[in-house]
């Protein structure tokens, strides 16, 4: 009985130091891949504002298709999902765009466009002006057909830039 007593006390000593050293390791690549990750951030957020032209005030647009008739619920999932998806993308290739609309509030216009053509028109004219887009194509097991493009999400981009990107849309009510 003391062989097994002794055994199972120092396997479990074993166990927690183990633990321990398992937890403090990872806390260490935790906080250095997080250190590393802050460093750049403030390294790119200390450079001048001249380098976003300028203001510097970003914001995202969003397009729905009035034709799919989707609820307001609907449009607000639909929408959410676009804006997740460009933010995403944002954080990859357009921190600068990403921090300043953060810093701001992060402001969204919405804007009716009548059907996919015209959605996927605006679509070809962002890509080719540099802009950040993204579709959301639905699921279809609510209120559209499954494969629907819904919504289109832009930028963030700066203000006045998607201000006269989007002039000739209706606003979203």
């Amino acid at each position: 009985m003391s062989f097994i007593t002794n055994t199972f006390y120092g396997g479990l000593t074993a166990g927690i130091l183990i633990g321990i050293g398992f937890n403090i390791i990872k806390d260490y690549i935790v906080r250095t891949k997080w250190n590393s990750q802050n460093k750049k951030s403030v390294v790119e957020s200390q450079q001048p504002n001249s380098l976003i032209k300028n203001n510097g005030e970003f914001k995202m647009a969003l397009l729905v298709r009035h034709d799919l008739k989707m609820g307001k619920g609907k449009v607000a999932a639909q929408c959410s999902h676009a804006i997740v998806h460009c933010y995403e993308e944002g954080l990859r290739l357009k921190l600068k765009e990403i921090n300043s609309w953060e810093s701001n509030n992060k402001p969204v216009d919405i804007f009716k466009v009548a059907d996919e053509e015209t959605m996927l028109e605006f679509q070809q004219l962002a890509i080719e002006k540099g802009f950040n887009t993204y579709v959301v194509v639905d699921a279809g097991r609510t209120q559209v057909a499954p494969r629907s493009k819904t919504v289109m999400a832009i930028g963030p981009v700066e203000s006045e830039e998607i201000d006269l990107f989007t002039q000739s849309l209706e606003v979203y009510t």
